[in-house]
This record gives structure tokens, C-alpha cells and sequence, in this order.
């Protein structure tokens, strides 16, 4: 069969939910290595941000997964509100995903986990919805948090050439580019619908050097060529691989929309994040590595990968393009791995006089 980089993909896919029943929380170490790098600033955030009308506090969560990850920044927030605020205000964490997210596990997190921020007065909610809608009451988020959730689109904008979005074509890129371009107006549009004047909002995502690339390139690479290899012995039908509807973002697509109406940018920052897998590889075994590596993107990005595989098929096929070929390449191939870039930055809602 003919390799899947040289055909047009004519099925638009919408990102997937993450894979639920713990298997996010267990392989996403390094996006909760990158929740980290803002934490100060959301405890900088979260002593200033205003209440609701009610004089309680509510904390949004743009992009929760299985909730492992927010525990610590919502824990840290909430740290935060008791230290400048009285004990018992009341405190709202609304966590936001997609409607297929599974927030069994989000719930279960955040009763069972010893990490968890539930206490006294505090309420836990959800709601499943893109955050590139407005999904929460006007003016009711005293501080809005996402973290590595914003290099995922709306939808694939259109036909790539292949299944990571700097291997498409210039026009083809140029698409791409124009719908990230449009998403994240959107993105800031309905939070600025949403959130109290005054408050704030907090984002870690990954993002691209000013070439535009993510430093996810080699392992991405690696997949697509053990993705053909399963396609040419009919193992996985070419037209089964979808786009990752992905864009990762460089510093000047992040200003774009500055100056804004209803945020000022008030810090903004590149981090340099690297490998954070190879690094908790404290043995160097480079077996273990590629296993570790394969599991994240997996848990990542395989179910938008997989989309249009039939659903009785999709474990196996699953199974044998991460579990097996791609953790078997990655091991034989010592050049393969990461070089995550962040962005951080907090935002402040504008006064809603003169808008």
C-alpha cells in the first residue's frame, strides 16, 4: 500500500479525547513537568484575582484530561485564595474538557488522590465542551488556568500530506497556521466573556522555535515511518491515519492578538523544557526510554492518530504501532527523542469600562 505522507486525508478530524481509564494520568509526566514551570506564576495570580458577586471564588480549568495534572496547580492555587482570603470562602475549581473526556477519572482523581486540592469548602464541577466556545457564565472565573492544552485545533483544517502538521506542503501549512491563527483569537475571545474584570489567567503550552517546530519532530518522524511499514503489509489501511489536528504555536503567532480588548499580556515567557522523559530515565536505559516515550505519545496523540480505524480493530492496531514498532524503533535509534519548548504567560481581564 502506498505510503500514508503521500495522500491527501479527505476525513476532517476534531482532536480526540485523551485516553481515559488512567492511562493518561499514568504516561503524561512531562506535560505535568511543564505544569510546574508555571506555578509561581499562578500563586502570583491567585492572590489578586477578584471574587464573584457572592464573594466566592472560581478557579476554571481549561483542559483537565483525567485531572491528574491539575491537582498541584489547583492545589496551589486554592493555597493561595486561604492564605490572602477567609477560611471558609467558598471555592469553586471548574474543570473544562472535551465532551468524550473521561471524567470518571477526573472525579475519582480528585477524591482517591493523595496529591488531590478537595477540602473544606471547596466544589469540584465539570463540563464537557471545546474551551474554543464560551462555556462558563459571563463574568463568573475569578482565575483561568490551561496547561499543555492549546496546541490542540478546533478541527484539522484541512487535507496534510501527512499525520504531523510540519510535514504538510507550504499552502497546506499556510491552512493550518490560519486556523491556529483563528483558534486561539477564539480561545481568548470566550474566556474574555467569561472571566471577572480583574482576573487573571494563566497558560502553559507547548510551543515552536521560529521555524516552527515543536521538538517533537524526530519522534514524530520515527512513527510515521513504522505507520507506512504497517501500511504497505496491510496491517493498518493508509486512509486510517488522520491529520493530528496540532499546531504548535511560535512566540510572534502567541502576540498576534495583542493588544487585545478584553486582556493585556502581562508576562510572557519561552522555556526551554527538553526532555523531561530522558531525564527521569535516572538508569539511562534506553529500553525503558522508548517504552516511556511511546506510551506518552500514545496516550497523546493516538486516539485523533486513530480516529478512523474501525473500533473493533483499534487496540490491536493500537497496540502494535506504539507497544511494539514504535518502542522497537525508538530503542534502535538513539537520535530519536524530545526538545519541548514552552510558553507561559499570565493574562489579566481588562476593566469592562471603555470596551
Amino acid at each position: 500500500m502506498s505510503d500514508p505522507r503521500s495522500m491527501e486525508k479527505s476525513l476532517m478530524t476534531q482532536p480526540e479525547a485523551m485516553a481515559g481509564g488512567g492511562q493518561y494520568n499514568e504516561h503524561s509526566t512531562a506535560q505535568l513537568t511543564a505544569a510546574a514551570r508555571a506555578l509561581p506564576l499562578l500563586r502570583q495570580a491567585a492572590a489578586v484575582v477578584p471574587p464573584t458577586s457572592d464573594g466566592s471564588l472560581t478557579i476554571a480549568d481549561y483542559g483537565c484530561s483525567e485531572g491528574r495534572n491539575s491537582l498541584a496547580p489547583m492545589r496551589a492555587a486554592i493555597e493561595e485564595m486561604r492564605r490572602v482570603r477567609p477560611a471558609d470562602t467558598p471555592i469553586s475549581v471548574v474543570h473544562t474538557d472535551l465532551p468524550l473526556n473521561d471524567f470518571s477519572s477526573l472525579f475519582a482523581t480528585v477524591a482517591d488522590n493523595p496529591g488531590t486540592y478537595a477540602g473544606t469548602a471547596v466544589y469540584t464541577s465539570a463540563v464537557g465542551r471545546s474551551f474554543y466556545e464560551h462555556i462558563l457564565p459571563p463574568r463568573s472565573v475569578s482565575l483561568g488556568w490551561s496547561s499543555i492544552a492549546l496546541h490542540w485545533l478546533s478541527a484539522a483544517p484541512g487535507p496534510l500530506d501527512s499525520m504531523w502538521y510540519t510535514d504538510g506542503t507550504q499552502p497546506q501549512r499556510d491552512r493550518w497556521a490560519r486556523q491556529a491563527g483563528d483558534d486561539w483569537a477564539r480561545f481568548l475571545d470566550a474566556r474574555g466573556r467569561e472571566l471577572l474584570p480583574g482576573a487573571r489567567l494563566i497558560i502553559v503550552v507547548g510551543s515552536a522555535d521560529a521555524a516552527g517546530y515543536s521538538g517533537a519532530e524526530t519522534v514524530m518522524a520515527t512513527l510515521r515511518r513504522v505507520a507506512s511499514d504497517m501500511a504497505e503489509t496491510g496491517r493498518l489501511p493508509t486512509m486510517s491515519i488522520t491529520p493530528i489536528p496540532a499546531w504548535y504555536r511560535t512566540t510572534a503567532e502567541w502576540h498576534a492578538p495583542f493588544p487585545h480588548a478584553a486582556f493585556t499580556l502581562d508576562h510572557f515567557e519561552e522555556v526551554v523544557l527538553g526532555d523531561p522523559i530522558a531525564e527521569q530515565n535516572l538508569d539511562g536505559d534506553r529500553g525503558q526510554y522508548a517504552r516511556d516515550v511511546a506510551e506518552a505519545i500514545r496516550v497523546s496523540f493516538g486516539p485523533s492518530l486513530l480516529a478512523a480505524v474501525p473500533h473493533e480493530d483499534r487496540a490491536a492496531i493500537e497496540h502494535e504501532l506504539f507497544t511494539d514498532r514504535l518502542t522497537a524503533a525508538i530503542e534502535q535509534d538513539v537520535a530519536v527523542g524530545f526538545d519541548w519548548r514552552l510558553a507561559i504567560m499570565m493574562l489579566s481581564r481588562r476593566d469592562a469600562v471603555g470596551e
